[in-house]
């Protein structure tokens, strides 16, 4: 048998008709669903801030409460960058901002290839300022970059580790003199960069930091489970998470974690890789993107892709053999509010525990926030993974 686990990132909505998954147009999904076991999971437990990082940690079985230090150090590892232990890490958003308002996150989903020419201008001309500072620059992918900064003194470490930073989609169309980072050697990049921005013709016009935190250590997933896993994505906070947790993550040629991403890749790549006992993981960050845009017909469209070309290819290249499979976002991006949240999401394991697809748990014909309220099967997000892997 082989198990595949599908991450949808923030596919679900609040749980009320007429959200992007209930119109979607779905008929893998649907298929799937009548032969499923549905249920709820809290995968941002209570007190944390609802991301990816959270969110994917809990999918995976490890608790955040214990191993949720910021994101930004969990993405740089997918860079294979070696963290100093007295050393913070922060996402650096390319960001479109105009008469002090965040217009866009992603600054117009910047293109890769322009996206690191332009990191590559700001540490050629900052080169001074960031060597005075012991601070690096590292290119990720498309706008989501990272400052590496080394600090000595570990009460400045410890007091800069705890100042809350607010991510920028979580404020766009919004004034931003009251989220702008209240450190000072920060303040200051941000102004040399925005000099510097001003002269490319581009929608990135400034940098945003945020997610920062330091090196983190887990548990490794193989040694958790039993079993080998295999990972595929187009955003480093899965990848970095993956790399600390041993899993192997695959690189995919064309994945660009939007609309125009290598799909097929995807899943193609997942099953060369993936042998008899082992786990399969593909995620997909279009449906998080476009719900950030607040647009539910894009966002149901890439649910509709999701289906299609991820779901639906999956399930034709793997028919007559013994499979498990489980669905699950991360957490809800729901488009009315362009962030996410930390409602439930919903799941499907597939084949139901009856086994037979006849029992109360698998009766559902779709697979919607609705649907699988309906079953009122709740489950803490952290223990998905063992209820999957032993039923």
């Amino acid at each position: 048998m082989r198990y595949f686990v599908l991450i949808p990132d923030g596919a679900a909505e609040k749980f009320e008709k007429g959200t992007p998954l209930e119109k979607a147009k779905t008929e893998n999904l649907d298929y799937l669903t009548k032969k499923s076991f549905l249920g709820i999971a809290r995968t941002i437990p209570h007190g944390l801030p609802p991301g990816s990082d959270i969110g994917t940690l809990s999918i995976l079985g490890y608790d955040p409460y214990r191993f949720a230090k910021g994101r930004a150090p969990l993405e740089l590892s997918a860079k294979g960058a070696d963290i100093p232990e007295k050393a913070l890490v922060f996402r650096m958003n390319l960001v479109t901002i105009r008469d002090g308002v965040i217009l866009d996150h992603s600054a117009g989903h910047i293109k890769d290839e322009e996206a690191k020419k332009i990191i590559e201008k700001l540490n050629q001309n900052l080169k001074d300022f960031l060597q005075s500072n012991k601070m690096k620059i590292f290119f990720g992918k498309s706008y989501r970059n990272y400052l590496l900064w080394e600090i000595e003194d570990e009460k400045k470490l410890s007091e800069y580790e705890k100042i809350p930073h607010t991510p920028p989609h979580d404020i766009l169309g919004q004034k931003i003199e009251n989220f702008i980072t209240p450190i000072k050697e920060l303040r200051e990049l941000t102004k040399l960069c925005e000099e510097i921005l001003k002269s490319e013709s581009s929608s990135a016009n400034s940098v945003w930091f945020w997610g920062q935190g330091r090196k983190i250590v887990l548990p490794q997933f193989e040694k958790i489970y039993g079993k080998k896993a295999h990972l595929v994505s187009a955003v480093d906070i899965l990848r970095g998470i993956g790399k600390l947790a041993g899993i192997n993550v695959i690189d995919v040629p064309g994945i660009t974690g939007y609309l125009d991403s290598n799909f097929e890749g995807k899943v193609d790549y997942i099953l060369d890789n993936t042998k008899d006992g082992e786990i399969g993981i593909i995620h997909v960050e279009a449906t998080d993107e476009t719900g950030h845009e607040g647009d539910p017909e894009k966002k149901k469209y890439a649910i509709e892709i999701f289906d299609k070309r991820v779901l639906g290819r999956l399930l034709e290249k793997t028919k007559g053999e013994d499979i498990k499979i489980l669905i699950m976002p991360d957490h809800p991006t729901p488009c009315d509010i362009r962030t996410h949240s930390s409602d439930p999401v919903p799941f499907l394991i597939y084949p139901c525990i009856c086994n037979n697809g006849k029992c109360s748990f698998c009766s559902k014909q779709r697979f919607t926030e609705i649907s699988a309220l309906s079953n009122r099967i709740f489950f803490d997000g952290r223990t998905v993974m063992k209820f999957f892997l032993s039923t």
